[in-house]
């Protein structure tokens, strides 16, 4: 076969296919065109207009059978009395057509709706009533009474007479036994149709009507989900999804979101790295207070799971609902890790401070020495000055935290420099590790309680300022005791020095007590301060285990 010829017979399977490609191409633009909203419009429409055109097809198809039935119905009722009438029954025994037979039908015809023309004839076929009254008298020419005249039926019929095409029911008549007659009792067809089209017509217009609010609707309902998403389309709500899994994977924290029930609807997976043996009841437990108190907060520190956690609660409310919970998870750890650089840092920086300060003042008094030649003065200071370094570290050997250890010797530096008396006492003790206890925060607590102490000793006036710690370690706690004789503290601030800001030191102060509060609370532990003799004594007690625990 020809190239030519085998075009021939492809050429219009290719049309077809090109159509059915155009086609499918056209229909799935027409979808991505169509706005969301346009589609729920859409399906609420055909959605509502289904069940209303079915029910008013069923509808109206009973109401026009009940209302055929009910003409049927009057028509036959109306036979059967006439039929019993014996006004009726004597006239057409003795033949007697004198026109009371007519006025006794007309009154039916009057009162009655449903009834047009009413016949009553003899077995003859003669007309005793009829609605044109000169046809009284006349023989009935159609041939749908023969049966009721023959067989003495009772029927239906539908035939055009005098009157138009009407609806018919035929009554045989008797008289002690004997057929006499027949009544023919009808209904104009025409009038059936006017009445059968007026419930159509009435119908229609309560379905339309339906329809119209049914749009309408259905309008205000595409308008309420589209703007409850943003007048965002399903397209975009679908990426939004997905890039809020990626996002909420991607980062290093964990990340918990509860619904308004308290139940957990978002977890990524970096919950279950934070933690060996994840628990999220365990967490939600540990935060409940904070969640049913709708309470919110910023990087507060917990200890979960023999961990140390920063925690963020946000709360996303809808009016005065809250929605939603959202708990992010930080890792302490890398946080601590810099901090404690930090912190070392610091303290190297005071001690070198202190030293440079020392040394100075010791090479003066050597040189001093020297200068006049009282060497061997010289030579005893020097040897002073190593038995002081000397009894300085073994003052401090059975402190093996070593932060805690340079805390402790910066400090002393400082007191000298400042005339104070700093003394340790020789039942104090601290291991180098401890355990849940980060060595940074108690050199926070150390460290904030030895400074408040050194500035209420400096607002003392006599020489005789003292400060002296304490501290104790065993498997379950660590105690910490700082006593001083400086001023004593006062009675409008006491239950308020370990809030942020508040200070009897002026503006812009009370920030080392809330520190030292802060901490202590993170391991569960007390604060007690107490009072006699002119001195004052804060007693910090730290918790080295996590303690479940309820604040209620």
């Amino acid at each position: 076969m020809s190239r030519k010829k085998r075009g021939v017979f492809l050429h219009p399977f290719l049309c077809i296919k090109n159509i059915y490609k155009y086609k499918t191409k056209m229909v799935i633009l027409m979808k991505k065109k169509m706005s969301f909203k346009n589609k729920i419009l859409f399906l609420a429409i055909i959605i509502t207009f289904v069940p209303l055109l079915l029910s008013y097809l069923i509808f109206i198809s009973s109401k026009l059978t009940d209302i055929n039935e009910n003409i049927k119905n009057s028509l036959r009722e109306v036979g059967y009395s006439i039929s019993n009438s014996e006004l009726i029954k004597e006239k057409l025994n003795t033949k007697t057509n004198d026109g009371s037979v007519q006025e006794y039908t007309k009154g039916y015809i009057e009162n009655l709706n449903n009834i047009d023309i009413i016949v009553v004839g003899d077995m003859t076929g003669e007309k005793y009533s009829h609605l044109d009254e000169s046809q009284i008298g006349k023989i009935y020419v159609n041939e749908d009474n023969k049966r009721v005249i023959r067989n003495a039926d009772s029927y239906y019929s539908v035939m055009e007479g005098s009157m138009g095409i009407t609806l018919r029911w035929f009554e045989p008549i008797f008289f002690e036994g004997k057929q006499v007659g027949f009544v023919m009792v009808g209904k104009y067809y025409n009038d059936i149709t006017v009445i059968n089209l007026q419930a159509k017509v009435k119908y229609l217009l309560l379905f339309i009507f339906s329809m119209f609010i049914s749009m309408i609707g259905a309008k205000i309902l595409s308008n309420k989900v589209k703007k409850s998403i943003l007048n965002m389309e399903p397209f975009e709500i679908a990426a939004l999804y997905r890039e809020k899994n990626i996002i909420l994977n991607s980062v290093k924290d964990g990340i918990i979101s509860l619904n308004k029930y308290k139940k957990v609807i978002e977890l990524n997976k970096n919950c279950y790295r934070l933690f060996e043996n994840f628990d999220v009841k365990y967490i939600l437990e540990k935060l409940d207070y904070y969640i049913d108190k709708k309470e919110e907060f910023e990087m507060k520190e917990f200890i979960i799971l023999d961990k140390k956690i920063f925690v963020t609660m946000k709360h996303i409310y809808l009016d005065d609902n809250c929605l939603r919970t959202i708990i992010t998870l930080i890792d302490k750890h890398p946080i601590n890790k810099i901090a404690k650089e930090i912190t070392g840092v610091d303290e190297v920086v005071k001690n070198l401070r202190a030293n440079v300060h020392e040394f100075k003042n010791s090479l003066h008094v050597i040189l001093g020495l020297l200068q006049i030649k009282a060497y061997e003065e010289a030579k005893n200071y020097i040897l002073r000055l190593q038995k002081v370094q000397e009894n300085s570290t073994k003052k401090f050997y059975n402190i093996k935290d070593k932060y805690v250890r340079g805390l402790l010797i910066s400090r002393e530096l400082v007191a000298r420099e400042r005339k104070l008396e700093l003394n340790l006492t020789d039942e104090s003790f601290l291991e180098e590790d401890h355990g849940i206890i980060d060595s940074n925060d108690i050199v926070t607590i150390l460290g904030n309680l030895i400074e408040n102490a050194f500035e209420a000793c400096s607002l003392k006036g006599d020489n005789n300022k003292r400060v002296e710690i304490s501290l104790y370690e065993d498997e379950s706690v660590i105690e910490m005791q700082v006593r001083d004789n400086g001023i004593d503290i006062d009675l409008n601030l006491r239950n308020r020095i370990f809030k942020e800001g508040i200070s009897s030191k002026g503006e812009g102060r009370g920030t080392g007590l809330y520190l030292v509060k802060n901490r202590v609370e993170l391991y569960n532990g007390n604060i007690d301060i107490e009072e006699f003799d002119g001195e004052k004594i804060f007693v910090i007690t730290i918790l080295k285990g996590e303690e479940k625990w309820w604040r209620y």
